[in-house]
């Protein structure tokens, strides 16, 4: 292990994305809870749900750019300190619209983590451990659920909602002051073998020297090729189904199989917990299928198509039976969505051949999946208020996830970024 040491800064990362996605998932274990002591019906708790990827998505595009310039390390600091500052508010929150304020806040400065996500491993990540790397990164999404939803459940029925949004919040301070003493660029990492810095830097990006040059800007990014597009669109589909998991999936256990919120608590948490595992998996044996050249040449997309394929299993949920039958078919759809998801963000930075776009990559790359994440606890909410059931909420799952299938294979064919000598950096 004395060369393995970079896995402290994948380690980092996946905290990182674990407290993040707690911190959005919470509310889909206290949402019931506020909704009684609020009084408000399933449309309105879809908005509030839904509400933190509002401003989101309107600073992912500055967030992106201001990551280029001022590095993964300061602005990880902001952006975690900022999102757990909100978290803590929550808990403050005497009604609607305080606990919507807090909500809007935490969407801005989550708004910076993929943008820097990417930015740490592009800087740290050999090539052929990228698909693994992003996975484990990527395993936060579910394991913040799944390590969380019982303690926020817990936390709830015993000392009640509010304790939930303290506990969380300080958690994200915590990993800020971890981050800000451990995290530095490989090249000064004091902590680091000279072996190990040397295979970082010679590994972590394969391609010719000159594709290290200046960045060709969201405008080169986004008309040169279609690939971004496709990038996006993929990642909206795909995403549309993790948000239900997320947001709806405590309730839907609650609703179809009379659970109560301890119980919804715990069998939510198994489907997160064992796609931490199969998705990670999956994602090694991916990298070692594909040589640095298929990587290169975007071969990533076709696993990225096949998580997103048999993702669409969710359709098959509500006709499973018992609760028992329903974990297992929801632990299925997870992985691999899961598996897609982590293999999408890689294939992005396999396609990208100027490194100095990699924060203006992320983030229009994560507005188009959180532009679907913002739609489904929405229409999720109005399906559900319409058919009183899921079952049409979790067909549009499954249709989505198809679009994504064809999507990742027809449109990211191209590389994004090529260098240009004739032309300079553009904003």
């Amino acid at each position: 292990m004395r060369d393995k040491r970079r896995y402290v800064v994948y380690l980092l990362l996946f905290l990182f994305l674990s407290i993040y996605s707690l911190d959005r998932a919470m509310m889909g274990v206290v949402g019931s809870t506020i909704a009684k002591e609020m009084r408000i019906g399933p449309v309105a708790l879809g908005y509030l749900f839904s509400s933190y990827l509002w401003l989101y998505a309107l600073t992912l595009l500055p967030a992106g750019a201001i990551t280029d310039k001022v590095g993964a390390r300061r602005m990880s600091m902001i952006a975690a300190g900022g999102w757990s500052v909100f978290q803590g508010l929550g808990g403050f929150a005497s009604s609607l619209v305080f606990l919507l304020v807090t909500r809007l806040g935490l969407g801005v400065f989550e708004s910076a983590a993929n943008p820097c996500a990417h930015s740490a491993i592009r800087e740290w990540t050999p090539r052929t451990e990228r698909g693994f790397v992003t996975a484990i990164w990527y395993a936060g999404t579910n394991a913040g659920p799944a390590l969380g939803t019982p303690l926020v459940a817990w936390l709830t029925t015993v000392y009640g909602w509010r304790s939930s949004f303290f506990v969380t919040g300080v958690l994200g301070l915590v990993w800020v002051m971890v981050w800000t003493a451990a995290y530095y660029p490989p090249d000064q990492a004091g902590w680091l073998t000279q072996a190990e810095r040397s295979k970082i830097l010679a590994e972590r990006d394969s391609a010719p020297k000159i594709e290290s040059g200046a960045a060709v800007g969201y405008r080169g990014l986004l008309t040169e090729t279609p690939t971004l597009w496709g990038l996006a669109l993929t990642q909206g589909c795909i995403n549309y189904t993790s948000y239900f998991f997320l947001a709806w999936l405590p309730g839907f256990l609650q609703s179809s199989y009379h659970l109560t919120v301890l119980q919804a608590g715990e069998y939510t948490a198994i489907p997160f917990a064992l796609s931490i595992f199969l998705s990670i998996a999956l994602s090694f044996v991916c990298d070692r299928m594909l040589s640095p050249q298929a990587l290169r040449d975007g071969m990533r997309r076709y696993a990225v198509a096949l998580g997103a394929l048999l993702s669409a299993a969710i359709v098959l949920t509500p006709y499973v039976g018992s609760v028992e039958l329903a974990t297992v078919v929801l632990t299925i759809a997870l992985t691999f969505n899961t598996f897609a998801q982590s293999m999408n963000f890689a294939l992005a930075n396999d396609r990208l051949r100027s490194p100095a776009d990699v924060g203006r990559t992320y983030a229009f790359f994560t507005l188009g999946g959180i532009s679907f994440g913002i739609a489904g606890p929405i229409v999720t909410g109005y399906l559900v208020a319409a058919t009183g059931d899921f079952k049409v909420a979790l067909v549009l799952c499954g249709t989505l996830s198809i679009v994504a299938t064809i999507a990742v294979c027809t449109l990211t064919r191209r590389p994004m970024g090529e260098p240009r000598t004739a032309l300079g950096a553009r904003a």
